[in-house]
């Protein structure tokens, strides 16, 4: 076989391809960012900027409008940026796939090519370890073969140059033991791997997130509009049938202005960007702990989720098989039939090669152990006819090793305690294996020990899986693993009670409907296809719950995709982390856990953000529309409001941002999919601090105070006071609303830059107000007046105390705001 030539290889690149998959489109940087102005809250903005520039020949019309479009492109930008920066990093990750050599014979040479360069009729050499690289039929040696990446299933398969399927390999499949050469038949696009990837074209549903904010935006717009129309009707009507003035250009253009003003007192033009701030931010946070985020709303989405379903192999289980217990009465006897009846025959840096998969495991096991100083004369090799393997000693003895039943039923003995062992360990989920020695030909067999193999469990999925019971996530394992071993890992890792157990067979023969009634009390399905995980997920959605998955292999992409969250396995392949939102570098159901805490903290900091903000933009759009009929003007600009907007929320956003995962968030239930962003308990605290604060603005711009006092200074210096007042007012009320709890700095040390970063707030406004100039409408202060305005909007802090202390008592101390 001396392969392909130079100019038959290019031949056949021609007409078949080469060995990489089509990436799906890229969506470039530019469309990223047109697609970013589809978000609720800045179509909103839109409008008003729309508006804005009808009346662009205004005297100040021009800064408002420049201001206006300032606040939806920065939204945009930082939205665009860290979706690209998160693609760049999955990007590094899938380049470390493709850097792997292949040993291929050509032009009679063998040689090592890149995976990438292999084509159609390569001849491939394939051995212990290698990835094969592409489909292909052995044509020479047999192998053994992991194939668990295609079809879920733990069981290796064996290969070797047969017809059929026997003789077929896959590309992306792992040989566990043997040595074959194959003749490349697919590649690319064209193999099993390649057709699967091309098929996930699933449109993902919108994240809860998304579903949240659009509630949110048409509310905020509903509510912004008509305040908008009211207003400007209001005046309309004040001027033309109370004061009998003729309708003129003039009096369109103020109720357009009031019209864009009351829109930009509604919006918070800061959320887009604060959640894009707060999500990025938190990004690096999890990569620290094992988590890459594909997809930002992907974290948030990770909080929301109330069912899981995940695989055993690797995931719940540490992914490989281990000596996990052994029974003898003769440990260096068994040591050495473990060692010198097996066909791995050298370790290199503690680890076995050649031979199959359970020797390089029992010859790895022994080689710590002290054994027996012996020769072989001659061996022979398992046979799964007869079931155990043979090796006859220079010494006379024969040590046996093989299937349990075979070698008792060799052995001489009574073996009652050692089958009532068996039989336990077997319910267990453990591979046993017996071992024997016969001292001469003719001689009885003795029984040396029994071997129990396991893909034991991790430890921390134990705990991990308790943690997301006591979160409300239902746990569904789906393995292509026999019903017993299955039931086995769920019971060890608790995911599995009295609860309901089902095959892929007896799944098939319920319908959707069935499904769903049982689904709840479902915690394990076994043998199960690729097709189950896709329907699971799909009935899981139809009921409202927020499905997450987990999958490394190629069989598990479909689902990964559909799946509300997909957690692809960072060892897993290609194309499941495509199709994945986050990647677990670890491949630790513990990780996963970790994802949903940070979602929830995530949740609960836009939650909180939510409160402060919207609290400020209410109470500006309720002055904006009260004060005007008070002869008041406007009180705050449209400048002002998108300084406060742009500069002071997004310092604002990345202050809560800061928060970290406290565990008491992952003793509560998830928020339901179709749960308004705003809940009651925050409508409550929104409205109580906006009609407080209102009618104290009113109060200061009304008051005698006001008028003999700070308007000596002119009508600007008294403005100017009033935007000090509401500012502080605001930054107080940012402590209010980080916490339920009367004490303000409860938990403060789960995000201490919160201070420091209020404290740049309130330099930045401090800044703004003897500095800001006629572009902000402000002038200096005396310090005794900018004393004042600092005592009257610490006002805030007692009276929200005692709206705080009301409810706890009649609620209790465990009220929680989010």
């Amino acid at each position: 076989m001396d392969g392909l030539n130079a100019a038959q290889v290019q031949a056949s690149r021609q007409a078949n391809g080469t060995n990489k998959l089509s990436r799906g489109k890229r969506v470039s940087i530019v469309r990223k960012f047109f697609t970013n102005f589809n978000d609720p809250m800045l179509k909103i903005l839109l409008v008003a900027l729309a508006i804005n520039c009808i009346f662009i020949f205004r005297s100040d019309s021009l800064l408002e409008t420049i201001g206006i479009a300032a606040a939806i492109l920065i939204a945009v930008i930082v939205s665009t940026l860290s979706e690209q920066s998160s693609s760049k990093a999955f990007e590094k990750l899938q380049l470390v796939a493709s850097h792997i050599n292949v040993r291929v014979t050509r032009e009679g040479k063998t040689m090592e090519i890149p995976i990438e360069d292999v084509v159609v009729g390569d001849i491939v050499h394939l051995f212990v370890g290698d990835k094969i690289p592409a489909d292909g039929k052995i044509i020479k040696g047999q192998i053994e073969v992991d194939q668990s990446l295609i079809n879920g299933e733990s069981k290796e398969v064996q290969k070797k140059a047969v017809s059929g399927d026997e003789g077929f390999v896959y590309s992306g499949t792992v040989v566990t033991s043997g040595e074959a050469t194959m003749r490349v038949t697919h590649v690319g696009d064209q193999t099993f791997y390649g057709k699967m990837a091309a098929e996930l074209q699933i449109e993902q549903p919108k994240s809860p997130l998304k579903v949240k904010l659009e509630h949110l935006a048409k509310l905020i717009s509903i509510i912004g509009y008509i305040g908008a129309v009211m207003v400007a009707g209001a005046y309309l009507c004040n001027a033309l049938l109370l004061n009998g003035e003729t309708f003129s250009l003039q009096h369109a253009i103020h109720a357009g202005t009031l019209i864009v003003s009351v829109i930009v007192m509604a919006v918070p033009e800061g959320l887009p960007m604060m959640i894009t701030v707060v999500l990025a931010s938190n990004m690096k946070h999890m990569l620290r702990d094992n988590v890459l985020v594909r997809k930002l709303n992907g974290i948030e989405t990770a909080g929301s989720m109330n069912i899981l379903f995940t695989d055993k192999t690797g995931t719940l289980t540490q992914g490989k098989l281990e000596v996990a217990q052994v029974i003898t009465d003769d440990p260096v006897l068994l040591a050495t039939i473990l060692r010198f009846n097996n066909s791995a025959k050298i370790i290199e840096s503690g680890r076995a090669v050649g031979g199959n998969f359970t020797d390089r495991i029992l010859m790895e096991y022994s080689h710590g152990q002290p054994v027996q100083n012996v020769e072989v004369k001659e061996q022979t090799p398992f046979n799964s006819t007869v079931k155990y393997m043979k090796t006859v000693l220079t010494d006379g003895r024969t040590l046996l090793k093989g299937a349990p039943e075979v070698i008792l039923a060799m052995s001489t003995g009574d073996h009652t305690k050692i089958k009532a062992q068996i039989a336990d360990l077997t319910r267990k989920a453990f591979r046993l294996i017996a071992c024997a020695v016969q001292q001469n030909t003719g001689s009885g067999v003795t029984l040396a020990g029994l071997v129990a193999i396991r893909d034991n469990v991790r430890p921390e999925a134990i705990i991990a899986c308790d943690k997301m019971r006591s979160a409300g996530i239902q746990v569904v394992m789906i393995t292509g693993d026999a019903k017993e071993t299955a039931v086995a890992v769920a019971r060890e890792t608790k995911i599995l009670k009295d609860e309901q157990v089902l095959t892929s067979a007896e799944l098939a023969k319920l319908s959707d409907a069935e499904v769903r009634k049982i689904l709840p009390n479902l915690r394990v399905v076994a043998r199960a296809l690729p097709s189950d995980k896709s329907r699971l997920v799909g009935i899981a959605q139809s009921l409202g719950l927020v499905a997450g998955m987990t999958g490394d292999g190629v069989n598990d992409a479909p689902a990964l995709k559909s799946a509300d969250v997909g957690f692809s396995m960072g060892s897993g392949t290609e194309v499941a982390k495509e199709a994945g939102d986050i990647v677990i570098m670890d491949d630790n159901i513990a990780s996963v856990g970790n994802a949903t805490s940070y979602g929830r903290t995530i949740f609960k900091s836009i939650r909180k953000f939510l409160i402060f903000k919207l609290t400020i933009n209410f109470v500006a759009m309720s002055i904006s529309i009260v004060a005007p009929f008070l002869g008041v003007g406007m009180p705050i600009t449209v400048l002002q409001m998108l300084w406060i907007n742009i500069v002071m929320d997004t310092l604002a956003g990345i202050a809560y941002g800061g928060e970290r995962p406290h565990p008491s968030y992952m003793s509560e239930s998830p928020k339901r999919r179709n749960e308004p962003i705003v809940n009651r308990y925050m409508w409550g605290q929104i409205l109580y601090a906006t009609l407080f604060i209102s009618g104290l603005s009113l109060w200061f711009l009304m008051s005698s105070y006001v008028q003999q006092v700070l308007r000596i200074h002119g009508g600007l210096y008294a403005m100017t006071a009033f935007f000090a007042f509401f500012m502080f007012i605001n930054i107080f009320n940012s402590f209010n609303s980080r916490t339920h709890s009367i004490n303000l700095v409860s938990s403060m040390k789960l995000n201490k830059p919160f201070v420091f970063i209020m404290s740049i707030v309130t330099a930045a406004q401090v800044l703004l107000i003897f500095f800001g100039g006629d572009v902000f409408r402000t002038q200096p202060l005396l310090i005794k007046h900018f004393m004042v305005a600092i005592v009257l909007a610490s006002m805030i802090l007692p009276i929200d105390m005692l709206r705080k202390l009301f409810l706890q008592w009649k609620y209790g101390k465990h009220l929680s705001n989010t």
